[in-house]
Parts: structure tokens; sequence; C-alpha cells
């Protein structure tokens, strides 16, 4: 039988013929909405999303959690994410993707990866705006939409300023709301580098002692900045990484219980599922019966 997995979208899916299709997009939500119903259900996407809720209600799950959508409500989704929705027919909003490619063809990379808002494995990727915050994104929604839709000379320098711009003061609000959330700086950038580590080695490397020799820092050390920063050790941080992949796998793929455990490096399928339901509350085979009801 041939392995299930997620749809991994792409931005010409949603747009063919403007500006750029392959890195940039824009559109009103309930546009948005009526256009591509496949998107309720659980799916991943290989770009950056904002989206700005300004009417209607519902449910967006973003990696396994849920949040609540009302108006005033902004979400911000890093590529690879698991998200789907459940959202009311009167749901309305703005709606934006763009590539990594895209941002740092403008700006740096670094400055992308500093907007924590896109890295929910730290941090909460949503936001619950004022009105004279959402009266300051839907000014930069609307110039994009604008140069989106009539686009003229230099419109892709245009797009990424104003994608700047909205980025940039939606983070300031993120941070004025969120008060211990991680902000750019050296402690900041150690962090960064830890979480690229942990991301490209957690299959093979549980350790902490492998990331401290890394980063050139003492276990101590190393610990000391992850409590810091986001308030676990480095050990949570590897386990929260090893569970959160064996939720995508349970969701997006056809493999056993047994052949999960096997990918992510567990001997014994059954300490697997015994971790898994103390880490979530439910063994693999209720989590995936659940997901998939």
């Amino acid at each position: 039988m041939p392995e299930e997995t997620l749809p991994i979208y792409q931005i010409p899916d949603f747009e063919t013929e403007k500006i750029n299709p392959s890195e940039f997009y824009y559109s009103e939500l309930e546009v948005h909405l009526k256009t591509h119903l496949f998107i309720q259900k659980p799916h991943k996407h290989d770009f950056y999303i904002v989206l700005l809720i300004t009417g209607g209600t519902g449910t967006h799950t973003i990696d396994f959690r849920n949040y609540q959508v009302k108006p005033g409500t902004a979400f911000f989704l890093s590529p690879g994410q698991v998200h789907s929705w459940q959202l009311s027919e009167d749901t309305k909003g703005h709606v934006l993707f763009f590539s990594g490619s895209f941002y740092s063809a403008f700006y740096t990379q670094k400055k992308l990866m500093s907007f924590t808002f896109f890295r929910a494995n730290i941090s909460m990727p949503f936001m619950i705006l004022s009105q004279h915050e959402r009266d300051e994104l839907l000014f930069y929604f609307e110039r994009i939409h604008g140069e989106f839709q009539n686009p003229g000379w230099s419109s892709h320098t245009q797009l990424a300023s104003y994608t700047n711009l909205l980025l940039t003061n939606s983070f300031r609000y993120y941070l004025t709301k969120n008060r211990n959330a991680l902000q750019p700086g050296k402690e900041h950038d150690l962090f960064q580098k830890l979480e690229i580590l942990i991301e490209s080695g957690f299959l093979d490397h549980r350790e902490v002692g492998f990331y401290a020799q890394k980063m050139h820092l003492s276990l101590k050390q190393l610990n000391s900045l992850t409590k810091n920063s986001v308030g676990k050790t480095v050990s949570q941080l590897i386990m929260d990484r090893v569970i959160l992949e064996s939720k995508r796998l349970l969701t997006n793929s056809s493999k056993t219980v047994s052949e999960i455990a096997s990918y992510l490096r567990f001997d014994d399928p059954s300490y697997f599922s015994r971790l898994f339901k103390s880490k979530t509350t439910c063994t693999p085979e209720q989590f995936r019966k659940e997901i998939r009801s």
C-alpha cells in the first residue's frame, strides 16, 4: 500500500498569473477561502504565511494546537508547519504568502529569523490586536493589495518593502504583548544556532553534550541559555521536537507505530508509545484516530 502523505502546497497552486507566483501571493481571505476549498483539511506549505482576521469566528489548528479565530487575530506560519481551520462563512481578512528567498533577496535571512512569531516551537504563532494595531497592519495589507493587483515598475521592491514593514510592525506589537518573547541580540543568535542544530540532528542526537560541543559551550552554559530564552532545558527542547515529528508522521503517513518508532530511532516501540503518552496523555494510536476523525 503506498504511503499517504499530507499535501504540501506551493505558492503557484494559489496564483498562476500575477507577480512572481512561485514566491509571492496576496488575497482577501474571503476570496481565498471560496477559491481554494482544498485548504480546509490538514496540510503543509513551503512558504511563510501572515493571516489577519477582520471578521468571522472559528478555530485555526497549527501543529496540533487549537487557536481561537476572531476579529483582530493575526497568525504567523513558517514552512513545514501542519495546519487546518474551521471558519464561519462570514470570515473575512487578509492572507499573505511569501517564500524565504523572496524576503532574503531584499533583506537578510537573519532578520527574517528574528521574527520569533514564525518559530512556533518557542513562541505563540498568533496575537490579538487592538483596533489601532489592526488599522496599522491593514494599511500595509491594503498597499500590498494595490501593488499586487496593479503591478508597475519595481513592484517586487515595493512588495518586499511593504512586507517588511508589515512584519516589523507586527513584531513590535508582538513584543509588547509577549514580554518574555526572545528578542534580537547575542542570546537570540545563540539560541537560533541551537535551534538549527536540533532541527538537523534530533533524529540521531538526543544527548545534550553533542549540542554543547557543537556550540563550544559547557552543559551548564547551554542549559542556562535555553532556560533564560524559553524556560526549558536542552533535553526538553530535543524531546519536544521528537514528539512534534511523531505527531506529524502519525497524521500524514501510513507508517505503523512500530515503523514510526524505528524512524525516530527508538529500539523499543512500546517504550516509544509510553513516552508519547506521557507527553501527550494519549497513545499514538489514539492520537492518530482522533486527528483523522
